[in-house]
């Protein structure tokens, strides 16, 4: 016993001094952030641990500076803080930050880094993105999307119209955003109580449950294959739950594609795919596999059901507690679209409206902390060294709340992206990057905006909406898991504007 004890002190010590050389090895070599001190190997637990790390992370950004450093375990990450350091790393060095680092549990939800969310920079991701994006391209060529939106919040609208008491908006938000991606990705129009949709919905919402509490896998990657943990195979079990919904969708649309005919974005993948085949690398593409657009269609589902739900959500939180800013909207959707149907070209005169919604996606933190980045050559941000293979993180939260670029930063002023004409400025703010930039700019976004902004205006056209009599209107935020913020649980009355 006494010979054990002194072995584990012996592996002890010597590991304590390995780390202390490395540590100090590591800091004549390179300059690197300054940050707070921690416990070795264990990192700042306290810190990567918290639902609100984004806010935690913006404080301490004030005593060591915007680029921050901090340890996940034995790992190194990188913070920036503020839009200068985000520039300089996105756009102007956009290829050294435009790696993903390995994580567990990213590894195992894009099916070994086949998607273009959490893969890493390479070739065959350039290759992925270029017919992602012209697949998007493809889709948003016609009339597709205005037709799928307008037809699917009707249904939910002429629902919501019926409430005679308060209710929850959010248990309408969430089967209306998902039956919008449900069509857009497979083309079908299911109905409102459909029991597949309402599957894979509460799926995904079990997904993003998972995920956003984080795994033990992920601090320790090699327990997954010695001691995998019950929440660990539950993950597992979700993802191939989803995967065989996925690919079986995915298999009915080759099965029946027809070259020139677009019926939703599997087709449009497969026309790009096609495109691509025709005109690029043969060398290129044999690496391309059908399960890099089966991930190309999760990305889309899932990344943008949830950012939409969310930020619809925040929109109507919003604009329940301003009923003053919600009467504006709706006086200029009654200027530009009158009582017709609203359709896309409309958007680009619907200025405060859409200012409305930038408000919402800067104040409403949907993405507080981004997807994380890997430096893959070592490189500088700030005056500081960043080494090869070190994960890098975004703020948006700090960047969206930042004194400097929004007076202010805790009201909600539409204002803030209209120049004096009332019009919306030609560029967006600095600072303000709710689909962050560069190289791993939100391929999403070209959907995205046009429609959220769709179904908002649809909204505001049809309703007024009220708080419940004797509900007060203050702002209140929850916590959900890595710097995302939500509304706290609240209740709406609507009343049909089109009824006297």
């Amino acid at each position: 016993m006494i010979t054990l004890s002194l072995n584990t002190q012996t592996i002890l010590a010597s590991l304590s001094i390995c780390l202390m050389v490395y540590y100090v090895i590591k800091r004549m070599r390179f300059r690197l952030p300054p940050g707070p001190w921690c416990i070795p190997l264990v990192g700042h637990y306290q810190i990567y641990s918290s639902v609100e790390m984004h806010k935690k992370v913006a404080e301490l950004s004030k005593t060591y500076g915007p680029v921050l450093r901090l340890s996940y375990g034995s790992s190194t990450w990188v913070l920036l803080n503020e839009n200068d350091v985000v520039i300089e790393a996105l756009v102007k060095k956009k290829a050294d930050f435009a790696g993903r680092p390995e994580f567990s549990s990213d590894d195992a939800f894009s099916s070994g880094g086949k998607d273009l969310v959490f893969s890493t920079y390479s070739p065959t991701w350039k290759l992925h993105r270029k017919i992602a994006g012209k697949a998007l391209r493809l889709y948003l060529r016609g009339d597709l999307l205005e037709n799928t939106v307008q037809n699917n919040v009707n249904r939910f609208l002429d629902k919501m119209a019926l409430e005679e008491e308060p209710f929850a908006f959010k248990s309408y938000v969430d089967l209306m955003v998902f039956h919008q991606l449900y069509t857009i990705s497979f083309g079908e129009k299911r109905p409102i109580e459909d029991p597949e949709v309402k599957a894979l919905l509460k799926l995904d919402e079990e997904l993003i449950a998972e995920l956003a509490t984080g795994f033990l896998e992920d601090l320790v990657p090699h327990l997954k294959d010695i001691y995998p943990t019950a929440k660990w195979k539950k993950f597992l079990r979700l993802i191939d739950q989803l995967s065989k919904v996925l690919r079986a969708k995915y298999k009915e649309h080759v099965n029946t594609f027809q070259p020139g005919v677009n019926r939703d974005f599997i087709d449009s993948l497969l026309m790009a795919r096609q495109e691509a085949e025709n005109e690029g690398d043969v060398s290129a593409l044999e690496k391309f596999d059908d399960t890099r657009l089966i991930q190309t269609i999760s990305d889309i589902i899932l990344a943008g059901l949830d950012t939409s739900r969310f930020t619809m959500d925040w929109f109507v939180y919003f604009m329940s507690r301003f009923p003053e800013i919600q009467t504006k909207c709706q006086e200029e959707i009654e200027r530009v679209v009158g009582s017709g149907h609203p359709s896309i070209k409309d958007l680009s005169n619907l200025d405060y409206t859409e200012a409305c919604l930038f408000e919402t996606m800067r104040l409403g933190s949907v993405v507080g902390l981004g997807i994380p980045h890997m430096t893959i050559c070592d490189t500088q941000v700030g005056g500081y060294d960043i080494p090869k293979g070190t994960t890098v993180i975004i703020n948006h939260w700090a960047l969206h709340h930042d004194p400097k670029f929004f007076k202010d930063p805790e009201n909600f002023d539409p204002y803030r992206y209209l120049d004096e004409n009332g019009k919306m400025k030609p560029s967006r703010p600095d600072s303000w990057l709710p689909f962050s930039a560069g190289r791993r700019v939100c391929l999403g976004e070209s959907l995205a905006k046009p429609e959220i902004l769709m179904m908002c205006v649809n909204l505001l056209q049809r309703f007024e909406i009220r708080l419940p009599n004797g509900v007060k209107p203050n702002l209140e935020y929850k916590q959900y898991g890595f710097g995302t913020e939500l509304p706290p649980e609240y209740k709406i009355i609507v009343k049909d504007r089109n009824k006297n």
